[in-house]
Parts: structure tokens; C-alpha cells; sequence
């Protein structure tokens, strides 16, 4: 491999049947919290999802159509969504290099079955 083709080689995974059980949240609450510590009065902020949560995937727990596991880190991954059944699925917020969130419409009770596609897009 030259180095042209070496810069702009893109490895790519495909993962049949993957289970995506994960829904969306169905909402956030943001709160205050106030406390005194030994004369310290202090405010924090927070927020936390209430209701179902997204799933994370490790990219490393993940085996491709060969039966290979995938890496544990992925330069900017592309994930793109196959649905196997009915059942609407979604990639939640972006991917990171070692892991991203999916989930499914909240209407759909039970899992909804993929092929996740994925692409290493390099720097």
C-alpha cells in the first residue's frame, strides 16, 4: 500500500442482528442543590434523565460478520442504522472513539434487531 492509499484507507464493520433495547429518555429535570459545609454555604446545578435510558456500546464488545471483535478505539466512527424489523432506531448525540449510545422509538416495547455499519472516517 502506498502512502496516498494508506491516508485514504477507511476500515470499515459490519455487525449483523444487533439487539437495540435502549429508548430515549423521556425527559430531563434540572435542580439546585444547597448546602453549608462546615460555614461554606455552596450552590450546584444538575440536571439527570428520568424515565428509560439510551444503550451504550463499546466498540471492543462489538464482533463484525466475520466473528472478529471490533478495536477498542475508532478514529471519528460513522454509525449507520440497518433495521432488521419494524421499529424506528437512532444513534444518540455523535460516536465517540471508543463507544456511542443507541435507541429505539419508546412506543416499540420490545427490541428492535440491526445491522450496524461501521466506518472509520480517519482524521
Amino acid at each position: 500500500m502506498n502512502g496516498l492509499q494508506n491516508i485514504t484507507a477507511r476500515r470499515a464493520w459490519l455487525v449483523p442482528s444487533f439487539a437495540v433495547w435502549g429508548t430515549q429518555p423521556a425527559g430531563e429535570q434540572e435542580f439546585l442543590c444547597c448546602t453549608t459545609i462546615d460555614g461554606v454555604d455552596s450552590i450546584h446545578y444538575g440536571a439527570t434523565s428520568f424515565g428509560e435510558t439510551e444503550q451504550e456500546v463499546l466498540f471492543q464488545d462489538l464482533r463484525d460478520h466475520r466473528g472478529n471483535y471490533l478495536p477498542e478505539t475508532i478514529k471519528s466512527p460513522a454509525v449507520i442504522l440497518r433495521p432488521r424489523n419494524s421499529g424506528s432506531v437512532f444513534v444518540v448525540g455523535r460516536e465517540s472513539r471508543d463507544r456511542f449510545k443507541i435507541a429505539h422509538d419508546a412506543a416499540v416495547s420490545s427490541p428492535v434487531s440491526v445491522d450496524l455499519l461501521i466506518i472509520e472516517m480517519g482524521d
